[in-house]
């Protein structure tokens, strides 16, 4: 198990147990090839991660908040990375059995009011029942 504090105001209101945690660094690296470069002084640098790819951390246990400090408690038995000062942490929703995103949904309205003619080439959608 290890430990995450954040000093914060806010946390997303969607973050539960039992939820991944993920980490990705943030750190700059100097002379790196990226479309988010900055000029400082006569060195480019670009917010380019030492690790490429977001990082899984491991299955939250537990929350623990105390005005601005929020203790996030993650199992990381299945997880190898070690979370770093200043990286960005993010989290997903997942089935643990099969793998696939839950808790999440989205619905879409197609309205044609052109006189021309038109067509829908595709449309697709994959659906998991999970709130029975």
């Amino acid at each position: 198990m290890i430990v995450i504090q954040i000093n914060a105001s806010y946390l997303n209101v969607s973050l539960q147990v039992g939820d991944t945690v993920y980490a990705r660094g943030t750190a700059f690296q100097t002379g790196a090839k990226d479309a988010q470069q900055t000029s400082v002084g006569s060195n480019i640098q670009a917010s380019v991660p030492p690790t490429s790819g977001v990082n899984m951390v491991g299955l939250l246990r537990k929350i623990t908040k105390q005005g601005n400090l929020i203790q996030l408690t993650i199992d990381d038995a299945l997880s190898s990375y070690i979370v770093k000062d200043n990286d960005f942490i993010m989290f997903s929703k997942h089935d643990q059995s099969t793998g696939d995103v839950i808790g999440y949904y989205a619905q879409a309205k197609f309205v044609n009011d052109s006189k021309e003619k038109a067509e829908i080439f595709s449309v697709g959608s994959e659906v998991i029942i999970n709130s029975k």
